[in-house]
């Protein structure tokens, strides 16, 4: 599923994508292991929705695994792969880090904030904001 969005507004998706990568970044620093995993999490939500906005004035709203399905078409396919596998593994900490009793750690922590500057750094070079 997918929702229209002003084109306009890439920007302020691609705000939220940096500033909670930056309280990503925070939280590991303070050994608030799942805060960071969270926030990583949300930050390359946020990229990719900056992304979809931009090209193409849409963002998923369904799974947020659905939003792969709109960068296959505007990236190249070695681009795609490496998005795809680092957004792949972001969600798979998303209801661990959320939800469930589990908690992260250190690596974990580290881990999806790594993911997370892959994808932004990969998205922002392809935005002109």
């Amino acid at each position: 599923m997918t929702r229209a969005v002003d084109q306009s507004k890439a920007a302020n998706y691609m705000t939220k994508a940096e500033n909670s990568l930056r309280i990503a970044r925070i939280a590991l620093k303070e050994k608030a292991y799942d805060t960071a995993v969270m926030d990583a999490v949300h930050s390359s939500i946020n990229a990719l929705d900056a992304f979809t906005t931009f090209y193409s004035g849409k963002r998923s709203s369904g799974k947020h695994t659905d939003v792969l399905d709109l960068i296959k078409e505007i990236l190249t396919k070695d681009e795609f792969e490496d998005v795809k596998k680092q957004f792949s593994g972001l969600m798979s900490r998303k209801n661990e880090s959320e939800y469930q009793p589990t908690l992260m750690n250190d690596k974990d922590a580290q881990d999806a904030i790594r993911r997370a500057e892959r994808i932004l750094s990969k998205i922002k070079a392809k935005l002109p904001l």
